[in-house]
């Protein structure tokens, strides 16, 4: 189903149950003393650093692929069915969605929703009803569950737009598995878990010792945690390990708590405590506060929720999360919607950004954070989407 948790953390949870520069990577509390397996020796955590440095600098806008004529798609009418409307990861997007199809001359109508399938069900039929130009399954509602709906929508010559759900290495087994979806629009997930990885070793000293919780009914989520474990095993293989426990979304209130304070409690050397989609910090919280650990353990976490991150400017376990550009994703759906609706070459990837957010860079999203800030001047962005679609 972010799939987009807070990005996706609370967007999915929701749909479900109803000197800082690299000092910034030691802010807070840092191991000392033994490595995760007992050793002592000094870790070299230079790969590690030089990724988070490159991921914590303004992304710039690059060309997902070549030019087209979106005047083709002028006149046409687009129905987005997001995975929550009542959620702001959502709203941000479907509203810079709407901003970019105005531009581009086409029309986009929201279907707001709860979160619920019967709901994304009868989104899409609704398209089909209004004889829609393109259905968009954004943030999204996964194809799996719409198989009647989409083949029907197919059936009817209009096509269905997924994004952000499917990693982008994912992409081309997603065509294979969903034939009635004409094009998807890619999320880089699996990088993000890579990077949570590298962050906690930087963070650590090169010594991870992390409680990893994931929620495997959403698609992405075990690849984010084998992200994660990889990037541990090829930087800091002999000093760094992590549990990676699955707790359901729908459980997150009542067991991710207490499993969190018993593990805790349990091995007292976990350092990193790591949620597959931010949405689940609340609760990680409280499990740490429960088991007394608030000065030696830490949070980094995905998505780049307003709230959580604020958590990183309050000094509050959160020290470093993995964001994305939400009003960027909403100028990247329609430039993959518009190339299906003027005949071009749907991609492969977008080529959206991440950015990295600790201490030292945290104050460019504001203060207090506000969600759609801390990835530069949205006209560059903008721009470059304008140029490609021959309206600049």
């Amino acid at each position: 189903m972010r799939r987009n948790f807070g990005a996706i953390g609370l967007t999915a949870s929701l749909a479900v149950v109803g000197a800082l520069g690299l000092a910034g990577c030691s802010e807070g509390t840092s191991p000392t003393g033994a490595n995760a397996n007992g050793s002592g020796a000094a870790v070299d955590t230079s790969a590690a650093k030089a990724e988070i440095e490159k991921a914590k600098a303004l992304p710039s806008f690059t060309a997902p692929g070549p030019a087209f004529d979106a005047s083709k798609a002028k006149g046409k009418t687009i129905v987005n069915v997001s995975l929550n409307s009542t959620v702001p990861f959502n709203q941000i997007v479907d509203a810079a969605m709407g901003e970019a199809g105005k531009e581009a001359g086409v029309k986009v109508v929201q279907f707001t929703n709860q979160g619920q399938v019967s709901q994304w069900i009868q989104g899409v039929q609704s398209g089909i009803a209004q004889k829609a130009d393109a259905i968009v399954l954004e943030g999204s509602p996964d194809p799996k569950l719409l198989g009647p709906q989409l083949a029907a929508a197919k059936a009817a010559g209009i096509p269905v737009i997924s994004t952000h759900l499917y990693d982008e290495s994912y992409v081309e087994t997603a065509k294979k598995e969903q034939p009635n979806v004409a094009a998807f629009v890619d999320a880089h997930h699996y990088r993000a878990g890579t990077l949570l990885a590298d962050y906690a070793i930087v963070h650590t000293g090169g010594r991870v010792n992390a409680y990893f919780v994931t929620s495997n009914e959403v698609q992405p989520a075990a690849g984010i945690a084998k992200a994660f474990k990889d990037e541990l095993a090829a930087k800091c293989p002999d000093t760094c390990k992590a549990q990676v426990v699955n707790i359901p979304i729908s459980d997150w209130a009542t067991k991710v708590p207490t499993q969190v304070q018993t593990a805790l409690l349990k091995d007292p050397a976990i350092n990193i405590v790591v949620p597959v989609f931010d949405g689940m910090t609340p609760f990680l919280t409280t499990g740490i506060t429960q088991a007394g650990k608030t000065g030696s353990v830490n949070i980094v976490a995905y998505n780049g929720t307003a709230s959580v991150m604020k958590m990183i400017q309050d000094k509050n376990l959160v020290v470093a999360e993995v964001g994305e550009p939400l009003e960027w994703l909403g100028w990247a759906n329609m430039d993959q919607v518009l190339r299906v609706l003027a005949g071009a070459e749907p991609l492969a990837s977008e080529k959206t950004p991440l950015r990295v957010f600790d201490a030292s860079n945290v104050d460019e999203a504001g203060k207090p954070v506000n969600q759609k800030d801390g990835y530069g001047d949205p006209n560059q962005f903008k721009d470059g989407y304008r140029t490609l679609w021959g309206l600049k």
